[in-house]
């Protein structure tokens, strides 16, 4: 119990009030959560490494072809 000592109390139980988050807390990180995923879902997909065909990746991903077919 070195952080119940430490702190100069007498039962480890007593540091959870340093702990607990405060309902306002919980909420300005879920927000902050989601706002982080927004941005990475509104940042364009990265580019494929140098050497990849457009239709081999089209082909294993579904997506469209360079000249706009869909696969």
């Amino acid at each position: 119990m070195v952080d119940a000592w430490v702190l100069g109390h007498a039962h480890i139980t007593t540091t959870e009030i340093y702990i607990a988050p405060t309902p306002d807390e919980v909420v300005a990180h879920v927000l902050a959560h989601h706002e982080r995923q927004r941005t990475e879902l509104a940042k364009p997909p990265a580019s494929p490494a140098p050497g990849y065909r457009p239709e081999v990746l089209a082909a294993l991903f579904g997506t469209s072809t360079a000249n706009g077919e869909s696969r």
